[in-house]
């Protein structure tokens, strides 16, 4: 039986959060920020602005831009009230952030006149119970419904019915549109004269794990085609192991954190091999000397050890902060963790 997933993402949240509670803020571009922009309400973005830039630049984009300090209780008391509304549904629910989550109910959408009708269902749901709006994407996993949220935002829905349509949705797009497809790795793509997903297309798994690596090369054969087999985890493990380091003074240039960012990723990759862990879920943290902290994470299609390929997607998520900033601490850490042992191997080559 093919799986039916649902992801839902709320449109904006921690803006939209503070939007709802102060009327005056409507239909005004507004971020919410200490140093560094957290979210980004949407006539804010009409300027260029987006999460991880420094209220400078936003500043310097949209002058009269309407700044408001995070208020992280009262998004986490909103996660909660949206948490139970979800829960209501099914149990069978992984919950990845705040503002958005993984929804199996293949089980449970016979009893609905449509797909349609239950995207709709639902996102008029928590509308109607948190004032908010949620985009919604069905899929036939996970990789597929997390695209399809993104299709048609904020408040819309969109549904891959199965793989064909997925694939002829997709085959058009640009590399970069897959996810775990970041700027460094774009342009390795690029090199090699794969501009678009259906580049990707005449290579085998084989020849894609070869020249990029498993993990990239996996994630590239895998995903262009829709593929994705992880599970929906709903209390899935929590323990994580890394490492972080706060320095006597700051660091300021580009040179100095990539190399203090090697010296603690090292630290806790050795941890990592230390317990014969393999990890899923990479995660940086940096705190700017505003005291403001950042942290940013990144799931993979599989579990791994893979010293150069978890070395690439620290570096990733490095690029996706704001590094000219002085920077007081830097933090790697590795969670979603299995034992060696435990791994199996999903495919054969």
């Amino acid at each position: 039986m093919e799986r039916v997933i649902l992801h839902y993402d709320l449109d904006a949240f921690y803006a939209s959060v503070e939007i709802r509670d102060n009327k005056k803020y409507k239909g005004k571009p507004l971020v919410v920020a200490g140093g560094v922009v957290t979210t980004a309400s949407y006539e804010a973005r009409k300027f260029g602005i987006h999460s991880a830039m420094s209220t400078f630049e936003a500043k310097k984009l949209c002058p009269y831009l309407i700044i408001v300090p995070p208020n992280k209780e009262k998004y986490i008391k909103e996660s909660q009230i949206i948490h139970s509304l979800v829960l209501k549904i099914t149990h069978k629910i992984e919950f990845v952030a705040l503002d958005e989550g993984y929804i199996d109910i293949t089980d449970i959408i016979s009893k609905y006149e449509s797909k349609e009708k239950f995207a709709t269902l639902f996102r008029e749901r928590i509308k109607k119970h948190t004032g908010l709006t949620c985009s919604v994407g069905i899929g036939i996993n996970k990789i597929s419904a997390k695209i399809a949220s993104d299709i048609n935002k904020p408040f819309g829905q969109f549904i891959f019915n199965n793989q064909d349509e997925f694939i002829d949705y997709m085959k058009d797009k640009k590399i970069r549109k897959l996810q775990g497809v970041g700027e460094k790795f774009e342009k390795l793509l690029n090199r090699d004269n794969i501009f678009y997903i259906k580049d990707i297309y005449p290579f085998s798994l084989k020849e894609l794990t070869k020249k990029y690596g498993n993990a990239r090369g996996e994630l590239l054969y895998l995903y262009s085609r829709g593929i994705d087999y992880s599970p929906i985890k709903y209390d899935r493990p929590t323990h994580s192991v890394g490492a972080e380091n706060t320095y006597s003074f700051p660091l300021s240039s580009e040179e100095e954190i990539e190399k203090r960012l090697e010296e603690v990723f090292e630290i806790a990759y050795k941890r990592l091999k230390k317990k014969n862990h393999l990890t899923k879920t990479i995660s940086l943290k940096v705190k700017y000397t505003d005291m403001n902290i950042i942290n940013r994470s990144k799931t993979l299609s599989t579990f791994t050890d893979d010293k150069e390929n978890l070395k690439y997607y620290v570096d990733e998520l490095l690029l996706e902060l704001d590094i000219k900033k002085d920077i007081r601490l830097l933090g790697v850490s590795f969670k979603n963790l299995v034992e060696f042992s435990s791994r199996q191997l999903k495919f054969n080559l």
